[in-house]
């Protein structure tokens, strides 16, 4: 009788401490793909053509996933741009990706060293172009985040997938 209480307290102490364990070592991005996704290209001329990502049933999730977590890790650290960076150069192409949330998504965001709370709707990602980690949240705040060197291959990785999805 001893030893089942025994067995079962360590049981469930076991239980707790993984959970609470994974949990810790799990941390979920901001980006999750509980919104729809879209890329955007916008061309010189302003010209904006969108590509919604429609994501079949055999998809290597893995791939979009990679995409997100860098996504994520732009928006870690959010910084508000000089009035030279929000000048526009010469016009030149530029890709973005695009996330609509059905429901506003509250996010707590990093910026300019402290921590805000916004109600997100949609959220824009520059992932090519002259101003590569570019944000702009609910279509009127822009805010640059960190350049990360890991994103362009990521979202490479993920066009060439849709692509090849498509032939």
């Amino acid at each position: 009788m001893f030893e089942k209480k025994i067995l079962t307290v360590g049981f469930s102490l076991v239980l707790i401490f993984s959970s609470l364990f994974l949990n810790g070592c799990s941390p979920k991005p901001f980006l999750t793909l509980d919104g729809s996704y879209a890329i955007l290209t916008i061309s010189p001329s302003g010209m904006t053509q969108s590509e919604l990502i429609n994501l079949p049933w055999n998809t290597n999730m893995a791939i979009m996933q990679k995409f997100l977590l860098e996504c994520s890790f732009v928006l870690s650290d959010l910084r508000t741009p000089s009035a030279q960076e929000l000048e526009a150069d010469s016009p030149s192409q530029s890709t973005s990706i695009q996330v609509t949330f059905t429901q506003p998504k509250r996010m707590k965001l990093n910026v300019d060293q402290r921590v805000i709370t916004l109600d997100v709707q949609s959220l824009q990602i520059e992932v090519e172009g002259p101003k590569v980690g570019q944000v702009t949240i609910n279509q009127t705040t822009i805010l640059q985040g960190i350049d990360n060197p890991n994103l362009q291959s990521a979202f490479k990785e993920l066009t060439d997938m849709l692509h090849e999805k498509k032939n």
